[in-house]
């Protein structure tokens, strides 16, 4: 079976990007978790890199309390989606999505001072 996938308009994938922080503030992890590709690769603001569900997984599960991240702005940029955002301890990021199919592809987290 073949089915027919396109690329999302960015306006979508913007509505992904809020879906997964909508999905964490909630402590939807496992939600969150499937709005990603199955090769997706997660940069944390150290430079580690998480690739794949599993590690992915593993790395999203300090947000399972409901409140735990908290999304301030999104910003569209074509191919990319920019979040700013605090997690609990009120610190903030900058979150650098690419989405594809409607699929989070990576994510880069850098951390503002």
């Amino acid at each position: 079976m073949c089915a027919l996938v396109t690329q999302l308009p960015p306006k979508e994938a913007a509505h992904v990007v809020r879906e997964y922080y909508d999905s964490l503030s909630e402590g939807r992890v496992v939600d969150a978790l499937n709005l990603f590709s199955t090769d997706a690769v997660l940069t944390d603001e150290a430079g580690k890199e998480s690739k794949g569900i599993r590690e992915i997984a593993a790395s999203l599960l300090e947000y399972r309390k409901p409140n735990s991240v908290s999304l301030e702005a999104l910003e569209d940029r074509g191919h990319e989606v920019l979040a700013l955002y605090h997690t609990g301890r009120a610190r903030r990021y900058r979150g650098v999505f690419s989405v594809d199919r409607g699929r989070i592809r990576s994510v880069r987290v850098e951390r503002l001072g």
